[in-house]
């Protein structure tokens, strides 16, 4: 077994913030229970003051063992939710009973674990933070750039030394290295990385790192891409058809209603209007969406298991993420009275699209193959749909 291990600088420093937390992971999000906690629920009975505090789901005692707290929900177990779509577990003070009676041990390893992710690979074990969390992207706000330990992915020299025998880890890294690029805007930034990943997929090798990494090469590249004509009327409409497409399903089961129902509403009745003010106000989170998409590649892009075909599809839903964050905050700022775009605002759309797509591998491919001519784009519409 490996003993190397990457991970962001800041990963050993997180902790959950408990009740402080601006977004809790406890309230309308499917709570999955693993198989070891679901039989060691079974001896465990329910907190006892659930039934007092009005936390006592419908046809349970105060009796009930924690396993009968337990839903199957699309072939998985989850904690079934309260009407107010809050986990019965939930304290006033936004903290777990669960944690308070019991201690961490009681809690399911998604529940233990969140916003952590541990993949292992026969040479070493990638940790990540991802974006369903507040307080992770309050992390990134912080941070001018991210660093991982481990992980030199600014440098393209570095990324020279690269084995191509591990052409999966390698092009991840560089999809980093072009999202990383602090001179061009993240749009650009995410054209350039799909275009040289399409190539590396069709290719299915990656003859000479340079290819990708040289400045002059690159810099046409990105100019050729910015020369590309565009309309960004249809573009936002295609967004905003793909936030309704997306939002339908929680919006149908009543999840995270106070902030879908507003969004669709005006999602329904959206008409394009100059987009200057909006762009202005947006460029001054680049840094944040920037360090947003480098963490999302890290974390996402690669999992063990998957193919350059797989990569190529994650990056497509990665974008299809992006251009609904967008979306969703054009039609946040077009409902504030004084149209202005707080930073609360893009954490928050952040965190909600972040869970209302975290999708596994198998999800995505069949959502991309049914709403897509293929499940591969090509660079067009990719372009089309940044805008």
């Amino acid at each position: 077994m490996s003993t190397i291990e990457i991970k962001p600088d800041y990963y050993d420093d997180f902790h959950c913030i408990g009740g402080e937390c601006s977004f809790t992971c406890c309230q309308e999000w499917k709570i999955s229970v693993d198989r070891q906690t679901k039989k060691k629920w079974r001896s465990v009975t329910a907190p006892g003051d659930l039934k007092q505090n009005g936390r006592l789901p419908s046809g349970l005692s105060e009796h009930s063992s924690l396993s009968q707290f337990i839903k199957k929900v699309d072939d998985t177990d989850v904690i079934g939710l309260l009407p107010d779509m809050k986990c019965p577990f939930l304290d006033c003070d936004h903290l777990c009973r669960l944690v308070k009676e019991h201690g961490e041990e009681m809690l399911s390893v998604t529940c233990h674990e969140f916003p952590r992710e541990n993949h292992a690979f026969p040479d070493r074990t990638e940790k990540a933070l991802v974006s369903c969390c507040p307080e992770i992207v309050d992390r990134w706000n912080e941070k001018e750039t991210l660093n991982f330990t481990g992980l030199d992915y600014k440098d393209g020299e570095a990324l020279k030394c690269g084995s191509v025998n591990d052409i999966l880890k390698l092009t991840r890294d560089l999809m980093m290295f072009h999202l990383s690029d602090e001179s061009s805007d993240n749009r650009t930034n995410l054209l350039t990385a799909f275009f040289i990943l399409l190539d590396i997929y069709n290719k299915d090798s990656i003859d000479d790192i340079k290819d990708y990494t040289d400045p002059e090469s690159i810099i046409k590249l990105k100019k050729s891409i910015k020369k590309l004509e565009r309309n960004e009327e249809d573009s936002m409409n295609e967004r905003n058809e793909l936030f309704l497409d997306i939002t339908e399903n929680y919006s149908s089961e009543g999840r995270y209603t106070g902030f879908l129902k507003p969004l669709r509403e005006a999602s329904l009745s959206f008409l394009y209007d100059n987009t200057d003010k909006f762009n202005e106000l947006l460029s001054t989170y680049e840094k944040l969406l920037r360090n947003y998409l480098v963490s999302e590649t890290f974390s996402n892009l690669l999992i063990p298991g998957m193919d350059l075909r797989d990569m190529v599809l994650q990056f497509e839903w990665m974008m299809m993420e992006y251009a609904s964050i967008l979306q969703a905050l054009y039609l946040t700022w077009t409902m504030t009275p004084d149209h202005k775009l707080t930073y609360e605002s893009v954490r928050d759309m952040i965190v909600l699209i972040s869970r209302l797509t975290g999708y596994d591998a198998s999800d995505i491919e069949e959502y991309l193959t049914n709403s897509f001519e293929s499940p591969v784009w090509d660079f067009g519409y990719a372009d089309f749909l940044l805008g």
